[in-house]
């Protein structure tokens, strides 16, 4: 809660907020319902809308009915499209009276630069690992603009604070506050399986080739494997290959490719699994790998810095770019060693209870707090 703060004063802003499933939906869905404000979003009829604290609910919005704002929408373009200061006098409301903006997205409110603004960089992967164009140009000439209208930046990560400082970010504006997680169950005990679980999408930066090469090697030097690795992601630019390297498997037939799962059929293979894979090049905070240990599950993840910032401890690392070798050991010893699946398990579950939504709310409220006093 934002208890100093009238509610009037504090807007959310949510423009960017997107249909279906994604990370930045699960972070808005974390996070904002323990503010209070405005949240400022699309409606069911493609136009703008204020509503209050009291009356949100955690559904994403839908696909604007109209062609033109379902594409500013789609490229997370949308405020461009709205009249906001006429919707602010709509309800009576002026811009003097925003005391501060806070946008759980890389987005600031163009319109209202003089506002103190609040914005979060969850990464800057299209610039280093882009799966399209598109984003690309958007961050690399479009996203500087919200960078010099925020007043300050929460990063999701020191690794991510670094990349905003490379960016042309000052140090002094950027504040680290990394995701949280809610523990909602007790963890795991033991493995009640050999399956393997991955929830990526089919993006250059996953890197979903080192996993096939992975599961190469464990096939052939571990013939007895009798697990499955379910691959849970939609889509993208490295499909083809994805596809190319699973038909080349010695056995196929235990590697799944599944698009998408209903969450409660997702928590059951979390918690059925033997271990949680994660090979990406580049991520800024790699969520899957925390709602792993909040389960209990032990993870077997790239030697990547925002990896060993968190996850020094209690994972398992393996190169990104070897033969598959070292995905394989990790595997085998998993499989083997039920005292190495206990301590993995056990860090994994503690670092989930440090890393906490509570927290992480606490940190944001601290800084928007901050931001409106002295601005």
């Amino acid at each position: 809660m934002l208890p100093e703060l009238n509610v009037l004063t504090a807007l959310i802003n949510l423009l960017s907020w997107q249909p279906g499933h994604s990370g930045f939906s699960s972070y808005v869905q974390r996070v904002v319902p323990q503010l209070d404000g405005l949240r400022l979003q699309l409606g069911m009829d493609g136009q703008g809308q204020l509503v209050p604290a009291s009356r949100w609910t955690l559904n994403s919005p839908p696909w604007a009915p109209g062609r033109p704002m379902r594409f500013l929408q789609r490229y997370s373009l949308v405020q461009h499209g709205l009249d906001l200061p006429a919707l602010l006098q709509r309800h009576r409301f002026a811009a003097d009276q925003l005391e501060g903006i806070y946008s759980p997205f890389f987005d600031a409110l163009l319109v209202w630069p003089e506002v103190p603004q609040l914005i979060t960089c969850h990464d800057l992967t299209p610039l280093v690992a882009s799966n399209s164009r598109k984003a690309w140009l958007r961050y690399r000439f479009w996203q500087p603009r919200h960078c010099r209208v925020a007043t300050r930046l929460i990063a999701i990560s020191r690794y991510v604070a670094d990349q905003l400082v490379a960016f042309g970010v000052e140090a002094d504006r950027i504040e680290v506050i990394p995701n949280g997680i809610t523990i909602q169950r007790p963890p795991v005990l033991s493995p009640t399986s050999e399956d393997l679980l991955v929830l990526a999408r089919h993006g250059v930066n996953k890197n979903l080739p080192a996993l096939f090469r992975g599961m190469a090697q464990l096939q052939r030097r571990w013939p007895q494997w009798r697990g499955v690795l379910r691959i849970v992601g939609r889509g993208g630019r490295q499909s083809t290959l994805v596809q190319r390297m699973h038909r080349q498997l010695p056995r196929p037939e235990q590697v799944q490719l599944i698009d998408a799962l209903p969450q409660a059929q997702l928590l059951q293979h979390f918690r059925s699994s033997l271990a949680l894979l994660s090979a990406s090049t580049d991520e800024g905070f790699d969520y899957p790998v925390l709602e792993a240990k909040a389960e209990g599950i032990p993870t077997l993840i790239s030697d990547i810095p925002v990896h060993r910032e968190f996850h020094q401890g209690s994972s398992l690392f393996f190169p990104v770019d070897d033969d598959g070798r070292g995905l394989a050991n990790h595997v085998i010893a998993c499989l083997q060693d039920r005292s190495l699946w206990i301590q993995l398990s056990q860090a994994g579950f503690a670092l989930a209870h440090k890393l906490s939504v509570k927290a992480q709310v606490a940190s944001i409220e601290d800084q928007f707090r901050h931001l409106c006093r002295t601005a």
